[in-house]
């Protein structure tokens, strides 16, 4: 029987990632460079561990049924799909002590510090061998793997995984307009992904601030890389949020879906409407929020 990590509707409290991207930690820098170097014409998304059971034998067994889950629902299987299936990549950093429980600002943090560290030291590597010949320098970031936001597999989604069968029955229809409440949106496997950007530099535009992270359906993950090369940014395909307590999804329709947290949306406290016109309004509306909410909005 799998072993079930403890589930929470809630994301991890918002922490700063400064034990993980220490100078002790030296070991997920070199996880990260090692990685990306075997990487160069792939696509697909970083993914980072945050969710492991207590017992390492069992952790390693259910690690291995999650990701061969991962990759079955999220390879395209359109025929005429942009996405090639045989070049989709999901390169995993872990570290039960280091990354275990960290919330996502911790993880982001990190994550920037590892893209960082690693086109440092390859961009040195390409000065070291470099000659007077050279036509021109290579990117130091060769392959199509996304370095604008990553993955990240906490309990919800780890359960999630652990629960899906090993190939889908079924596909999330693209552009799907199915509502969060029933239909696929109960089966599902999903993971999250979070913007490498730090939501707070995101300008608010109304509705619940900018989560800077959000659920997404393992089986569009595909449609979101194709979202994200069109131009769209990770806040701009993020729901905005209608009620304190939601979870944004994206599900590959235009619009996403809106999770309510248990219990329903009732008696919870509910985002202005609109637009603001101007800064000082957009101002004014979160500190209205952040009174509301007592800073608890993200």
């Amino acid at each position: 029987m799998l072993e079930q990590p403890s589930q929470t509707q809630q994301p991890p409290q918002t922490s700063e990632g400064g034990a993980v991207v220490g100078p002790d930690n030296a070991e997920l820098f070199a996880t990260f460079r090692s990685a990306a170097d075997s990487l160069t014409h792939e696509w697909g998304f970083v993914v980072v561990r945050t969710a492991y059971v207590a017992n390492e034998a069992t952790d390693e067994q259910q690690w291995a049924v999650a990701l061969g889950r991962l990759r079955a629902h999220a390879l395209p299987r359109d025929e005429d799909a942009e996405m090639d299936p045989g070049t989709l990549a999901f390169p995993v950093i872990a570290h039960r002590s280091i990354l275990g429980g960290a919330s996502y600002d911790t993880v982001r943090t990190a994550f920037k510090a590892w893209f960082d560290d690693y086109v440092r030291h390859k961009q040195q590597r390409q000065q070291e061998l470099s000659t007077e010949s050279d036509e021109e320098e290579k990117e130091a970031w060769e392959s199509d793997v996304r370095r604008d936001c990553f993955l990240v597999v906490d309990e919800t989604a780890l359960a999630s995984l652990l629960q899906a069968p090993d190939e889908p029955v079924r596909r999330v229809l693209l552009r799907s307009t199915t509502t969060a409440g029933g239909g696929v949106g109960n089966v599902e496997p999903f993971v999250v992904v979070v913007d490498a950007t730090d939501p707070r530099s995101v300008p608010y535009g109304g509705g619940g601030p900018y989560t800077g992270w959000m659920r997404v359906y393992a089986a569009s993950l595909s449609q979101l890389a194709n979202d994200l090369d069109s131009g769209n940014s990770i806040d701009e395909l993020c729901p905005a949020r209608e009620y304190l307590g939601q979870i944004p999804l994206y599900d590959g329709s235009p619009c996403g879906k809106l999770i309510d947290p248990p219990g329903g949306t009732e008696g919870r406290y509910k985002f202005p409407k609109g637009t603001p016109r101007g800064i000082q309004a957009a101002k004014a509306m979160l500190e209205e929020i952040e009174r509301a909410t007592g800073g608890a909005f993200m």
